[in-house]
């Protein structure tokens, strides 16, 4: 019996050991303090290093992923940092596992910039704009990346003891090149490159500053193994001044139709505002920028006729803000001989920056404000990079209309949402928009508290029509225009009301969502008198309610 004790003994002393020695071979993975899932992958950030020798900074690890395997890949990676007035290119490398550290001298440039605005480190969040180019026989993939970062950890890394309390942060993303969903670029065969070019639209238009964004600090070199070089090209377009929250529109019929129609447009951001960026074929690819806002506002009412007296605009704005398209290119060259392969391009959109508590206000526009300047001068530029404008007849999420028919009845139809009444106002509620209109999780954003059309009680009114759930009508007279990218917020909510609205009243309204090209709610109010807004010959309501109120 003492033999066996002390055999059992020395085994379980021979147990701990062993399992001390696997714990010190073993270095155990801190837990991340978050976590965010970005476009085609996911951000960690680590308050210790996640890696061994890893360095405060960002670590890029790249996936191919076909079918069900999932292995690490080699692809060409090209990292830019966004800076207030534009792009600063950080590196251009190839391989599997991407070290870009804090104390880099060109992310230190970009972060010079950021101290200039004056702002607080810990006021807002800026980004790196990160292209994953990959390249299997003559196909090639380019998937665009937001990576979100705070300029106070850079700083802690670049100059310690500068922020007080801060310390620096390590950055983790997984990009997953995903080949059996993504459509691929077919590889041309070329001589040469074609240098992008600047498009000649840059100058300043009423209180708009448009202008080249490639801002000219320190250039990297392109990454270079031979015998062939990785080539790539950037274009950045920036646009600073004032950009719409909320608006309404109507056409000339409203105006000469509807005299006496009462609109009110209010809206209420409050909290912490994600601009998402945009890439063109991928949709939302991260925040490119957050900082705190308190725009609250109820007091936009007119009434046609008697205040506005021609087709146009009542919109939100807040100031001085910078976005940008970011139009990216990748070449693949034999340097002795010229032969050279295009692996494609891509394109996003992202707002750079906007101050803390930035000012807003509201406005209307005839042809010269926000909204026409948008449509004139950045929709052709839309057309360019994107292909297509924001803003069409399959950007309607809800249509609503008062109609008037030949019986004396006047009716309210509601398409993709239930209709409440209190009070005396009619009232679609749009807070449930992921289930009228299912809309993904990206659109949303992370904090909808709702979006409401109000319809104020009725007050007689003796215009004469006679058309019940018409689809036919003249087009809607206004044209697309184009809306920078949207928010998410801790408290995002914009309705509009309509007064005035009486028997013999025939108004179509649209409710367009752009977040179809950059994602995250942005609605707009688009009224017309004959018809919804792109003249549809028909359209599929999930709702469908049709209420007789007088």
């Amino acid at each position: 019996m003492r033999k066996l004790g002390f055999i059992s003994v020395v085994l379980a002393i021979t147990i701990v050991s062993i399992v001390l020695s696997l714990l010190s071979a073993i270095q155990i993975q801190p837990s991340p303090v978050e976590v965010i899932r970005i476009g085609a992958g996911a951000v960690s950030y680590y308050s210790t290093p996640p890696l061994s020798s890893m360095v405060p900074g960002l670590v890029i690890r790249i996936y191919l992923v076909n079918g069900s395997s999932i292995t690490p890949v080699n692809a060409f990676v090209s990292v830019y940092a966004n800076a207030p007035s534009g792009i600063v290119p950080i590196l251009h490398t190839y391989g599997n596992v991407i070290n870009v550290p804090f104390n880099n001298s060109n992310w230190a440039y970009a972060v010079s910039k950021w101290l200039e605005t004056g702002m607080p480190v810990n006021g807002y969040n800026t980004s790196l704009l990160i292209f994953i180019t990959y390249l299997q026989g003559y196909d090639s993939w380019i998937v665009p990346m937001v990576i979100p970062y705070n300029v106070g950890w850079a700083l802690a890394a670049q100059r310690p003891g500068l922020v007080p309390g801060v310390r620096p942060m390590y950055i983790l993303a997984t990009v997953y090149i995903n080949i059996s969903s993504i459509k691929p670029f077919k590889v041309v065969m070329t001589n040469h490159i074609v240098n992008l070019t600047d498009p000649e639209i840059f100058g300043t238009y009423n209180g708009y500053t448009v202008y080249n964004c490639s801002l000219s600090g320190p250039q990297p070199n392109a990454y270079l193994g031979l015998p062939y070089e990785f080539w790539p090209e950037s274009t950045c377009v920036g646009i600073n001044g004032s950009l719409p929250l909320a608006w309404v529109t109507w056409s000339g019929d409203v105006l000469s139709g509807d005299r006496g129609l009462g609109i009110t447009l209010a809206i209420d951001f409050s909290g912490t505002i994600d601009w998402n960026a945009i890439a063109a074929g991928y949709g939302d690819i991260g925040a490119s920028y957050s900082t705190q806002e308190n725009w609250i506002g109820n007091t936009a009412e007119y009434v046609l006729g008697s205040q506005i007296g021609e087709p146009g605009s009542v919109y939100y704005y807040y100031e001085d803000a910078t976005w940008a398209i970011v139009q990216y290119s990748a070449w693949y060259v034999d340097p002795t001989t010229g032969y050279t392969e295009y692996l494609g391009t891509t394109t996003v959109s992202e707002v750079l920056y906007v101050p803390r508590y930035d000012a807003y206000n509201v406005a209307l526009d005839y042809g010269n404000g926000t909204i026409s300047l948008l449509y004139y001068g950045a929709v052709p530029l839309a057309e360019e990079y994107f292909g297509y404008s924001a803003l069409n007849a399959s950007s309607v999420v809800d249509y609503a209309s008062f109609e008037y028919t030949s019986t004396g009845s006047e009716y309210l139809y509601e398409c993709n949402g239930p209709v409440g009444a209190f009070n005396g106002y009619y009232q679609i509620q749009l807070s449930g928009v992921n289930t009228a209109y299912g809309l993904s999780a990206p659109q949303l954003g992370t904090g909808l508290a709702g979006i409401t059309l109000g319809l104020a009680a009725l007050i007689p009114n003796t215009a004469p029509l006679d058309v019940l759930l018409s689809v036919g009508g003249a087009l809607f007279s206004v044209a697309s225009m184009l809306l920078p990218p949207s928010t998410s917020s801790t408290v995002q909510q914009t309705w509009v009301e309509f007064f005035n609205v009486g028997v013999g009243t025939n108004l179509y309204i649209s409710v367009v969502d752009a977040s179809q090209v950059y994602g995250l709610p942005t609605f707009g109010f688009i009224l017309n008198a004959t018809n919804y807004y792109g003249n549809p010959q028909s359209y599929t309501c999930k709702y469908g309610e049709v209420i007789q109120i007088s």
